[in-house]
């Protein structure tokens, strides 16, 4: 019997909605494009101008970083997250100038996260963000200002703060609000470790965490490390370190981008094993949305040495900041910033040296940008 046009016509397109199906699923290989991972990339550009410091470095522009991010499930198991950072060379003493016209490539982070084991358990592998303060584990591109508090660069770096290990993360149970423990032992690649020292650098986190109202939400929490001194390679000392951060947020639940406020106070105490100076630091931030789009920031802080001498800060030698000693920063800036995706930054700077009464008064404007699907920022 023969088959209607019509029919024989609805019966093509139904024979072939399964080739279209695999079609959009499938790359030139034949492997399904679903088990490629996310990937995005961001970038940082800087105009700078120094009112006291006439070296290049501080006026000009310049690319601050870009950062290339992998993310995707491994299996039911498994979750894997890789960035590789490109940022600025630094030039040190003795070293030719001409590195510093390049761009140092590194894997930031490169860890896989355990998704279904026992107990609630969390399990990170790999080289990851070490918990550290509220700070330190922000990439550059999460900054609430163009460059790290003086305290955090001085101490620990001024890029994000990662290391090469294993931490595992536990839920408290016997609280009545929410809090958790993140213990991890890495090799001691961060810069005030001694990485050539066979012993590990270990360290912890507490993290309290209350809904005040259904506005408002306050954090406390406090860090400790502990490893080989990088100031004394190879002579087995060793150094603590313990901070404390406070965090409080507030955005309004009645307005959809309404307005919103951050507060942050974060203080670091270093304790070198050889007991010279009382060295600590802390910074201060405030920050205001005004506008749907529209950010006003505040910011101050110190990075105290100890010493009553000039005398050069440890990670301070890889940040541009030029002044050393007991140093004090304040800093306000406005950012426009209509998407996750985007962001522009005016800013002011001024920093003091109060052991050699230098400053420098800084004038920034940044641009951050982001391309393809990324994860949520940290909280």
């Amino acid at each position: 019997m023969p088959i209607p046009a019509r029919t024989l016509f609805f019966l093509m397109i139904l024979s072939g909605l399964p080739v279209l199906a695999c079609a959009q699923s499938s790359t030139l290989t034949g492997a399904s494009r679903s088990m490629n991972p996310a990937i995005s990339v961001n970038g940082l550009i800087r105009g700078q101008a120094s009112r006291d410091n006439p070296t290049g470095d501080l006026n000009g522009f310049k690319i601050d970083g870009v950062e290339i991010q992998f993310t995707s499930m491994v299996d039911p198991f498994w979750r894997a997250n890789f960035n590789i950072g490109m940022h600025p060379a630094h030039t040190h003493e003795g070293e030719e100038e001409a590195h510093a016209e390049g761009m140092v490539v590194h894997v930031e982070e490169g860890y896989i996260d355990g998704q279904a084991l026992p107990g609630g358990l969390g399990l990170r592998v790999g080289k990851f963000a070490l918990p550290f303060g509220k700070h330190a584990p922000l990439h550059m591109h999460q900054f609430p200002f163009a460059d790290a508090p003086l305290v955090i660069a001085s101490f620990l770096s001024d890029h994000v703060f990662s290391d090469t290990g294993a931490m595992g993360t536990v839920t408290v149970p016997v609280v009545p609000w929410y809090a958790d423990v993140r213990v991890y032992g890495v090799t001691g690649e961060a810069a005030p470790f001694d990485a050539h020292n066979k012993n590990l650098v270990g360290g912890g986190r507490l993290t309290n965490f209350w809904d005040l109202t259904d506005d408002a939400t306050l954090e406390l929490s406090g860090s400790y490390l502990h490893g080989p001194d990088a100031r004394h390679p190879g002579e087995n000392k060793n150094v603590d370190m313990y901070g404390a951060d406070l965090t409080w947020k507030w955005i309004s639940s009645t307005r959809t981008r309404g307005p919103a406020m951050n507060l942050t106070v974060e203080a670091l105490w270093p304790d070198y094993e050889e007991g010279e100076g009382d060295p600590w630091g802390w910074y201060g931030l405030a920050q205001y949305r005004f506008h749907r789009n529209w950010w006003l920031g505040l910011g101050l802080g110190q990075a105290d040495s100890g010493l009553n001498h000039h005398e050069e800060l440890p990670g301070h030698e890889d940040h541009d900041h030029g002044l050393e000693g007991d140093l004090r920063e304040y800093k306000v800036n406005l950012t426009f910033a209509p998407s996750e995706f985007s962001a522009l930054r005016a800013e002011m700077v001024y920093y003091q040296d109060k052991v050699t009464m230098e400053d420098d008064l800084r004038f920034i404007v940044q641009a951050n940008f982001t391309i393809g699907s990324h994860p949520a920022h940290l909280y």
